[in-house]
């Protein structure tokens, strides 16, 4: 006996048929039962992952859904890069990261396995980024043109200068640093700040520059000095420490900073959530006061379109030095 079915007329059809094609392709909404991920492209313990958790505290109550720190350091941050680049874009899973991902990495890498500009939607600044440059603070080099001198006569100890990692702003910022002090220093490449700052503090290198993140809070302990700092202004944290304009670098003046970025093809009103939430954490006293601690300094946050214009604007900045350092890798 055949098994009966009902009919239906041509405006249920229809009905139906715009119904089933919104449900297929409206945007998914993000879901409180579904965690976000936060990923962050270094270990946990270091400054950037503080800052991430500071700001996913202050988050939990904007967004609507719990959010997860996601650490997957590696590969100057690569590996977290292509993470989020293969992530579903259905505004569950963000990337905070610094600009070397987005621009120095296709200047060096040949095999790189994203574009920035086609596998990711960005979001908003973040925070400013200062490097400065550090010595020892048992080291007799009181001021930046104490440790200049020494180090175009010492060519052993004084004259190794320490960055954590290569084909990174920071080895970019060192290399521009002995050219235009004419000290010709050795650039020493380490697995991260905390091993580079533990060799630092052991007399084994004679200098490091990274983000003053990684050494204020030694240079508050009187563990380590900082000489110059790259801002255009004397930073907060350190208004005894002069800038490397001030010392006649000015060229060494360096933007960058951390922005969130999303996959490609997250829909607009994730990106927007997202925006906004963050724009309010940016807001608080607290959470600015916390992160300028770590030695950043927190953004009012910024449209997406503006994130992109900051990446332009340092390619331009960058692609010359990168090509006369002939720095390439695989």
């Amino acid at each position: 006996m055949p098994v009966p079915f009902h009919t239906l007329n041509r405006r249920q059809i229809l009905a139906l048929g715009a119904s089933t094609l919104a449900a297929a392709y409206a945007p998914q909404a993000l879901s409180a039962n579904v965690p976000a991920r936060f990923v962050v492209p270094f270990p946990a313990g270091g400054a950037a992952d503080v800052m991430a958790r500071v700001i996913v505290d202050a988050l939990k109550d904007d967004i609507g859904q719990t959010i997860i720190i996601d650490n997957r350091p590696g590969a100057s941050t690569r590996v977290a890069a292509e993470y989020v680049k293969n992530a579903p874009p259905d505004g569950n899973t963000v990337l905070m990261t610094l600009m070397d991902t987005m621009v120095l990495a296709p200047m060096v890498y040949n095999n790189l396995r994203y574009n920035p500009e086609k596998d990711f939607a960005p979001i908003t600044s973040v925070a400013e980024i200062t490097y400065g440059i550090a010595v020892n603070a048992s080291s007799p080099y009181q001021t930046l043109d104490d440790y200049i001198k020494a180090a175009k006569t010492d060519r052993k100890v004084a004259s190794a200068l320490g960055v954590s990692g290569l084909g990174s702003v920071l080895h970019f910022v060192a290399y521009d640093f002995t050219r235009q002090s004419g000290a010709d220093m050795s650039i020493i490449p380490f697995q991260g700040g905390p091993v580079m700052v533990t060799n630092l503090m052991g007399n084994q290198i004679g200098s490091a520059i990274d983000g003053i993140g990684v050494f204020v809070e030694h240079h508050r302990n009187r563990k380590l000095r900082i000489l110059a700092v790259s801002s255009k202004q004397r930073v907060s944290q350190l208004p005894d420490v002069p800038t490397f304009t001030e010392l006649g670098y000015p060229t060494l003046v360096v933007d960058s900073s951390y922005s969130l970025y999303a996959p490609a093809n997250t829909p607009n009103n994730h990106i927007a959530r997202w925006n906004t939430a963050l724009r309010k954490v940016l807001a608080k006293p607290e959470v600015r006061q916390k992160i300028q601690t770590i030695g950043y300094e927190p953004t009012a946050g910024s449209a997406p379109e503006d994130v992109t214009k900051l990446r332009q604007r340092l390619v331009t900045h960058w692609a010359p030095i990168v090509k006369a350092t002939g720095y390439n890798s695989d």
